[in-house]
């Protein structure tokens, strides 16, 4: 799907993410848009760790169903685990051929997945085709030109995160959401921006989680020196410790619904 690794060890670093305040919220911030009721099915195209899907399933009620599918094997394994209600299946899955009927969901949602996926408008057509009509779906994506990062070496910051780019398919896919959605056959309710801000380096900051995947990831690549790599990750600890540390970003959220006279 994409430059990523779907590893054992990307596995647990996700799980770590998707544990601190800042996806907590964006999580909460996800389900509120996607506004579920009892008894409906949703389906969560890349499920992750499967925290999303958990807190779904409570909304839905046991009239209802949740569905996880994911590329990862051990994604897959940890969802599994710590299941929770017997209305969630989890599964192996490709965002491009899902494996459920026709019209069988009432929303679904792909959070942080469809930029990863080369063929991105065949994952909307395929989201268009499982929703029931009148059906809505959520995607939620970063666009990573909008990533704000103090470092006092700007050159080694800027060689970093062009490097990152290329870990997924389409880094700056937001730009183009709303027509790819509309050519997909959606109807676009509306788009908005949930921020991450982090002025303190520590466990509880998602910035913290990504910067361990950045190093990791621009070091298999070879593009930047390990000694610039492992300075640019030894800053934050640094900036951080004398109130220096800023890290900012946006989530892209669009919100859109499958046309009630719309078929496939």
């Amino acid at each position: 799907m994409s430059g990523m690794e779907y590893t054992k060890e990307n596995a647990k670093r996700l799980e770590k993410i998707y544990l601190t305040s800042d996806v907590k919220a964006q999580r909460a911030e996800t389900i509120r848009q996607l506004d579920l009721s009892a008894g409906e099915s949703v389906l969560d195209i890349g499920c992750g760790p499967g925290y999303l899907c958990e807190s779904m399933a409570q909304i839905v009620g046991r009239d209802g169903a949740v569905v996880g599918i994911d590329v990862s094997d051990d994604l897959i394994a940890v969802c599994n685990r710590q299941k929770a209600s017997p209305w969630i299946s989890y599964a192996i899955g490709d965002a491009t051929a899902l494996s459920q009927s026709d019209a069988s969901f009432d929303a679904v949602v792909c959070t942080q997945v469809a930029e990863y996926v080369p063929d991105v408008d065949r994952v909307l057509i395929e989201a268009f085709r499982v929703l029931k009509p009148g059906g809505r779906t959520i995607f939620v994506a970063t666009d990573w030109d909008a990533v704000v990062w103090h470092s006092e070496d700007r050159e080694r910051m800027t060689s970093v995160m062009k490097s990152w780019e290329s870990h997924c398919a389409h880094p700056h896919l937001p730009r183009s959401m709303a027509r790819r959605l509309a050519n997909a056959g959606f109807h676009l309710d509306g788009a908005s921006i949930f921020p991450i801000l982090n002025l303190q380096y520590d466990e509880d900051s998602y910035s913290k989680g990504l910067a361990e995947g950045i190093r990791n990831f621009v070091g298999r690549k070879n593009d930047v020196s390990a000694d610039d790599l492992n300075a640019w990750q030894g800053e934050f600890e640094r900036l951080s410790g004398a109130g220096r540390y800023f890290f900012s970003t946006s989530r892209y959220i669009f919100r859109a619904s499958k046309p009630a006279a719309a078929r496939i």
